[in-house]
């Protein structure tokens, strides 16, 4: 908290927003140093006050709850407002409707005994990740003093295996899909390397058939995982199913004429992520594919393509959408049978 005197000869004050974490600025409304000291001395002594109503007030979980929501609703995507709606819930049932100052580790380490009875740790990680969160708006807000979070650990686990599938069991499951639709959708993702939810959002105003692109990009009722928009490259094979669905009629594909129609729905209206995840996993099963598999592998195959057939690392995080490099990293150790092959390929004799 500083006076600084501008060029039209007033005193301002400048402070950091409680609420906000940003600085703020506001006029002395004053020429003259003695009256912008004694603006300052007023302007401190109100904050004190205030400050001290606010910590005097106790706020229960149910209050952080329909704080922390309305903050989400403001300020996050829908599938992320959505996980701090189901943590601020559990913590209630768990922790019960205690208040906030007096919540501690001890609790959150209950609270994680308790959702590992319940849940995988992955699961409970993103439920710590989003505790910390949670208190740190509260930490902000002046209802705590300290984050409980501070000391809690995550929980490890396991470095998780990327599925791909190999050349045969694509054969195989294309061989074996007889639903247009199911299939498309399939090609689709081998094709970009796309998530489900965003390849199910794909309009056909998102493609540039002249030239060759992609666009994934964030809407009214979806958001990309990194809420960045990206452009992905229209492959030859790609490019040739999508031809073939603007003129399918019998397969009841939107044409390209109606530029807000998704390029997957049915009656005008889109398919859902669980309804396509379910049905593919139908497919899988009654091909007896270990259960591990599941619709994201379409992912994992196309992303571990391009780094076998020896894509530069940073091309693959671009069209991947990898926020981060270390992402697209992990992928490379999928490939390291094919290099076993390449080194067994010296023969030296002895």
């Amino acid at each position: 908290m500083f006076l600084s005197k501008r060029q039209n000869g007033f005193y301002y004050l400048f402070f950091i927003d409680e609420n906000t974490g940003k600085r703020k600025m506001i006029s002395c409304k004053t020429k003259y140093k003695p009256e912008a000291m004694k603006f300052l001395s007023n302007f401190t002594s109100t904050s004190k006050k205030d400050h001290k109503q606010k910590s005097n007030v106790i706020y229960y979980i149910e209050d952080l709850r329909k704080e922390v929501i309305k903050y989400t609703s403001d300020n996050l995507q829908i599938s992320t407002m959505q996980i701090y709606r189901r943590v601020l819930n559990d913590m209630l049932r768990i922790i019960k409707n205690k208040p906030v100052k007096l919540i501690t580790s001890k609790d959150i380490e209950n609270y994680k005994s308790v959702r590992l009875t319940e849940v995988k740790k992955t699961t409970v990680n993103i439920d710590i990740k989003t505790m910390k969160a949670i208190f740190n708006l509260a930490l902000k807000w002046n209802w705590i003093s300290e984050n409980p979070m501070r000391y809690v650990k995550q929980i490890l686990v396991e470095q998780k295996e990327r599925l791909s599938f190999s050349d045969i069991e694509l054969r195989l499951l294309l061989n074996n899909i007889n639903d247009t639709y199911l299939k498309n959708i399939v090609l689709t993702g081998l094709y970009t390397g796309c998530r489900l939810n965003e390849i199910i959002n794909i309009q056909w105003k998102d493609i540039n058939l002249n030239e060759k692109v992609l666009l994934i990009r964030n809407k009214e009722n979806f958001k990309t995982k990194t809420g960045k928009i990206r452009q992905i490259p229209i492959s030859d094979n790609f490019y040739n199913l999508l031809c073939e669905m603007s003129c399918d009629g019998e397969a009841n594909i939107i044409s390209l004429y109606d530029p807000d129609s998704y390029i997957f729905s049915r009656k005008g209206y889109k398919f859902s992520k669980d309804f396509i995840s379910k049905k593919f996993k139908e497919t899988l099963r009654a091909l007896n594919f270990p259960e591990k598999f599941h619709f994201h592998c379409l992912r994992h195959t196309f992303i571990t393509t391009l780094i076998k057939s020896g894509v530069n690392i940073n091309y693959v995080k671009e069209i991947a959408g990898h926020s981060n490099i270390q992402t697209t990293l992990n992928y490379i150790h999928i490939v390291t049978e094919d290099l076993r092959q390449a080194v067994n390929k010296i023969n030296i004799v002895r």
